[in-house]
């Protein structure tokens, strides 16, 4: 198990949020985001700001309109959620919490890598960036 999902994993318990680790087989998950938030993004477009090396990219160079920082803690903590995954994109699970109606920002570790939390329909999202100067942000169409 990697870092992230081991702290990740011991801080929902300790939190008492049930979860269960499911597999992202070729990235799945995170094709389903790009399809879910980007499908107005044209192919070039994502060349030209490295999609495919950090796919929050969208947010940080103003493509898509999305909450920032501060704004962006207070909407996810809001958010009415249901079930949702965290998606860490140095991990080849991801965590499942099929009732995440607890989970705040500050329940989500952060270790480095970029994290997609998004809910089970992909109807609004959360990413915590690797990089302390960008982000959070959140979304929802």
């Amino acid at each position: 198990m990697d870092e992230f999902l081991h702290e990740q994993t011991n801080r929902l318990q300790d939190k008492n949020i049930s979860f269960t680790l499911v597999p992202n087989k070729e990235n799945e998950l995170e094709q389903q985001w790009e399809e879910a938030f980007t499908k107005n993004i044209s192919q070039s477009q994502k060349r030209k700001m490295s999609f495919e090396q950090c796919m929050w990219n969208v947010f940080s160079r103003g493509k898509i309109e999305c909450l920032k920082e501060k704004r962006a803690i207070e909407a996810f903590d809001l958010q009415k959620k249901a079930g949702c995954y965290l998606i860490c994109t140095s991990s080849e699970e991801a965590i499942h919490i099929p009732k995440a109606t607890r989970l705040k920002a500050k329940d989500i570790i952060h270790v480095g890598s970029d994290l997609y939390i998004v809910d089970e329909h992909f109807t609004w999202t959360y990413v915590v960036t690797h990089e302390e100067d960008c982000g959070p942000y959140f979304y929802k169409p």
